[in-house]
């Protein structure tokens, strides 16, 4: 089709077209086709990118992990009691009874913890007959509940004793120790053995063998029904002495060649 330019001046001037005027427009003709192509594509090609990332986007917010929800709430007086309890159990395991009666308030009752003796002269002499027999302790646990003005805790252990270490028995799970914490102090303690797998493989044995061998120093070491320890200085010395005695003894026993 003949340029614009070149019809106006046919009509007007009666001028005879260009040589090669008809190809040149068949030509930008095609060039105007084709970019409008090219354009279309571009257009689609644009509109298909979008939907691409649309679903990509789609895609990873399915798959994104929710954040985890915070935690609960840790209650201040919670914390702190159980940092005071920790810090007395700290110091009863190293066998430090002037340290751990800093974490005792002044009336605390810890009867429950020293087998019936009170205050310092019974929590020191508790901590030396565990000391005496060998006693260990690793603490699992501490949960704490709060009530008004006081805060309840409780931590379990597991335990070594009478030198069960020694002789490859042990450790024993399922000890606790409980405590009242009341104004950053403990006003009460107290102590719950769990002495089903202890009893049979450590106290009753060591009890049936310081009965029998040493009869006099098991009536200072225990009360009557053999149940119970007496928790004085005597005691102490006997108990440090007999444990280390049946060591030696159940050592020397299991290394005999049958």
């Amino acid at each position: 089709m003949p340029d614009v330019q070149e019809v106006y001046e046919m009509v007007t001037k009666h001028k005879p077209p260009e040589h090669g005027a008809l190809e040149r427009q068949q030509k930008r003709q095609v060039r105007a086709a084709r970019n409008k192509k090219i354009g279309a594509f571009a257009v689609a090609a644009a509109f298909a990118v979008a939907a691409i990332a649309l679903i990509l986007v789609v895609r990873q917010g399915g798959n994104a992990t929710t954040p985890a929800a915070t935690g609960p709430t840790v209650n201040p007086a919670d914390a702190a009691a159980v940092e005071v309890a920790t810090g007395f159990l700290e110091a009863f395991g190293a066998f430090d009874a002037e340290q751990a009666m800093t974490y005792l308030a002044d009336d605390a009752d810890i009867t429950g913890l020293t087998n019936g003796s009170r205050r310092a002269e019974g929590l020191s002499l508790m901590i030396s007959f565990l000391e005496a027999q060998g006693y260990q302790q690793t603490i699992t646990s501490c949960e704490a509940t709060t009530f008004a003005s006081d805060t309840s805790v409780v931590c379990e252990f597991d335990l070594h004793g009478i030198r069960s270490d020694e002789i490859g028995r042990g450790p024993f799970s399922g000890s606790t120790f409980m405590f009242t914490v009341r104004d950053g102090e403990i006003v009460r303690a107290g102590m719950n053995w769990e002495i089903e797998k202890f009893s049979p493989q450590m106290w009753e044995p060591f009890a049936d063998w310081v009965s029998t061998n040493y009869p006099e120093d098991a009536a200072v070491m225990y009360n009557e029904t053999l149940t119970d320890f007496q928790l004085t200085e005597e005691s102490i010395r006997l108990w440090e002495r007999n444990t280390k005695r049946y060591v030696k003894e159940v050592q020397g026993t299991e290394g005999q060649t049958p």
